[in-house]
This record gives C-alpha cells, sequence and structure tokens, in this order.
C-alpha cells in the first residue's frame, strides 16, 4: 500500500532551531519526528512511500535515505515553490493507483495506521480523517460529526467565540483516488481549506476517525518539550546506577557517562557519548549525543541538542539548545532558543532571548 508524507514546511515557529534543520528531522526524545510517522505506516503495510520536501530537502534525504532501513520504498518529491497540502499531493499523481495515505511528517505521530485504513475501507467513504482531542483547538481546524461519524463542518484556527468542537484535524487521512480530481495542478491548494469543503458541497462522504495510538504537534517549542517527554514516559525505564539518583522513567545510551552524584528528575534522555559531569542536575530535559555537561550544572525541562557544551556551574532552564552551542562557565539561560554554533560567554544571564547568528553566517 502507499503513503505520502508531507514533509516541506519550514517550521517557522520554532526558529531558531530550525534554521540548519528541517522540521520532519527535529529529534524527539532521539528520534526524528519523521521516524515516529515512518514506523507507523511500515507497521500497517504502508511500505511505498512519497516523501514531499522543500525546505532543506537535502538534510531530508540524505537522513531518511531509500527506505532500506525501514523495510519500505522511499520516493522523493521536490517543490520548487510551497504547492500546500493538496498540491503536494496532486504533482505525485501519477504515483497514486488505489486507496492510499496522507501523513504529515512534522508532527509526533505513533499510531495504528491500519486502524483508520480498515475503518475507512468499512465506511466505503471517499475521505477519512484522522482526529485527536485537545484541550485547547484555536490553533487548529477543528470539525463537526453527526452521529454516523460523518463530517459536517469544518472551522480553521477558529477564534474563542468560534469553536464548536475540541476534535482537531491530525493532518492524516486515507483518500481515494477520485479526490485527486479536485485538485487543480500547479496551485495553491489544501485538504482542509479547499478539497474536503468541496466534496461535501457535492455530498460526498468524508468520515471522521479518532487516532489510537500517541498524536503531538511539536509547532512550537512548549510542544516539542512535551512530546519528548511522553515519548519518554511512554518508551523509557527506570533507570538505576551506583551513585546516580533517579527518581523516574529514562532513556539512557549505554555510551553516555554520569558521573557519581548526578541527579535525574523526571523523564529524562540522555544520548549517544554524553557526558554529565558529578553533582549536575538533569530534570525533565534531553541532553543528546556528544554533548558536554561539566559538573554542577542544572538542566531543567529543556532540550540541548548534539555536540553543545555546558560549563561549570551554569543553569539551563526552560530553554532549547541548538547543535555545537558552547555554554561557558556560571551562565543562566532561561525561556530560551539559543541556533546553532553560538557561544554564550561567561556569567552572561539570558531570559526570553532568541539567539542566532547573524543572516550573512548562515548555511
Amino acid at each position: 500500500m502507499k503513503a505520502i508524507i508531507l514533509a516541506g514546511g519550514a517550521g517557522t515557529r520554532l526558529r531558531p532551531l530550525t534554521e540548519k534543520m528541517p522540521k520532519p528531522l527535529i529529534p524527539v526524545a532521539g528520534r526524528p519526528c519523521i521516524d515516529f510517522v515512518v514506523k507507523s505506516l511500515v507497521a500497517s503495510d504502508f511500505r511505498e512511500i512519497v516523501i514531499t520536501t522543500g525546505y532543506m530537502s537535502g538534510y531530508l534525504m540524505k537522513k531518511m535515505g531509500n527506505g532500506l532501513k525501514y523495510d519500505a520504498s522511499i520516493l522523493y518529491s521536490f517543490e520548487e515553490t510551497p504547492a500546500g497540502t493538496a498540491g503536494a499531493v496532486k504533482i505525485v499523481e501519477d504515483f497514486i493507483d488505489d486507496t492510499f495515505v496522507v501523513a504529515s511528517g512534522d508532527v509526533l505521530a505513533d499510531v495504528d495506521m491500519a486502524d483508520l485504513y480498515d475503518y475507512h475501507r468499512r465506511t466505503g467513504s471517499v475521505a477519512t480523517m484522522a482526529l485527536t482531542e485537545v484541550e485547547n483547538p484555536e490553533g487548529f481546524g477543528i470539525v463537526e460529526l453527526d452521529d454516523r461519524n460523518r463530517i459536517t463542518r469544518f472551522k480553521e484556527k477558529p477564534k474563542a467565540n468560534e469553536v464548536f468542537s475540541n476534535l482537531i484535524n491530525a493532518g492524516i487521512y486515507i483518500l481515494e483516488p477520485e479526490v485527486l480530481d479536485f485538485i487543480p495542478r500547479d496551485e495553491m491548494f489544501d485538504f482542509s481549506k479547499n478539497v474536503f469543503p468541496a466534496l461535501l458541497k457535492e455530498e460526498m462522504v468524508i468520515c471522521g476517525r479518532k487516532l489510537e495510538g500517541l498524536w503531538m504537534d511539536i509547532g512550537k517549542p512548549d510542544d516539542l518539550m512535551k512530546a519528548s517527554m511522553e515519548v519518554i514516559m511512554r518508551q523509557g525505564e527506570e533507570f538505576s546506577t551506583e551513585g546516580i539518583e533517579s527518581d523516574s522513567r529514562c532513556i539512557i545510551s549505554d555510551s553516555a557517562n554520569l558521573e557519581t552524584g548526578v541527579r535525574l528528575v523526571g523523564p529524562c534522555f540522555i544520548g549517544d557519548d554524553a557526558l554529565v559531569g558529578r553533582d549536575s542536575v538533569i530534570e525533565n530535559s534531553c541532553v543528546y549525543e556528544n554533548v558536554l555537561v561539566e559538573r554542577d550544572s542544572v538542566i531543567k525541562n529543556s532540550i540541548v541538542l548534539e555536540k553543545s557544551k555546558i560549563g561549570l556551574q551554569s543553569e539551563i532552564l526552560d530553554s532549547i539548545l541548538s547543535a555545537n552551542c558552547a555554554v561557558e562557565e556560571d551562565v543562566r539561560i532561561m525561556r530560551s532558543i539559543i541556533g546553532d554554533d553560538m557561544t554564550i560567554k561567561t556569567h552572561s544571564r539570558l531570559e526570553n532571548a532568541n539567539v542566532s547568528p547573524p543572516a550573512d553566517e548562515e548555511s
């Protein structure tokens, strides 16, 4: 069976984290976001996959490869200009010959695609939309269902007084090939804004189905943190070793080095060859491969990406550090995002900062 993964977005709300990394490759508890989607598809026997790309496509193609490591076949479609969610699918129309799935590569989706597909086949609908419930649906597309789980109404990113449902569009669709007839060529076109309203106007059946599994948006830094902690709680294990204090589930690489006196509080991820110095505290955080955390430092509610260095007695609180950052001694960073390759000098204090290289230094 065939699947299309939409992975062309720039991830502007996560900048500067996405200045040198496409959003689908943003790591969630040690795995690229898109990896969860691909593995969910393959587990449900969707093994012929096209990934639509745009922003930083070379990075994505190099990381994901041809699909052999997933026991699947992965091809790529490059958009020179953004085509919209539906327009991107129209470009690869010749790939589609039967019922197919469309999924977003930049949301965390560790879900049962087979359940969604089977439900679609049972209902005989032209389209089935995966749904999930959220507490605050204002930033999403919401839907209304009738008593047969047929979608009767959409609203994209409603204002507070426009909310009529907390069921949101999860960006995963099972579609029949005839849906492609509603998508024009060479035009920006979107499923929720254009295609589904057109199908309803023609009185075609669109069903909704609540997802089975884990679905989380990672569009904002807080979302990325929540998703990482949720994955660790689901997939991690209790960690116990002499000289290390730990009180929750963790994902700790066998090659990580935690010195005596380190405290792990809440869910924690420690990547390959990371070194956490003695008497440091890692709390509700992800410390990626080859990160050096010098002694007596605190990393709390934060993400530190690969090859970064945290200096002696420094604190990283509610923040994200991109790759190859150098945080010197006695630095305090709060509620900030630091771009790749940045150096934060000794005794610095940063709060609510967004730090990235000048435009002429970007690669």
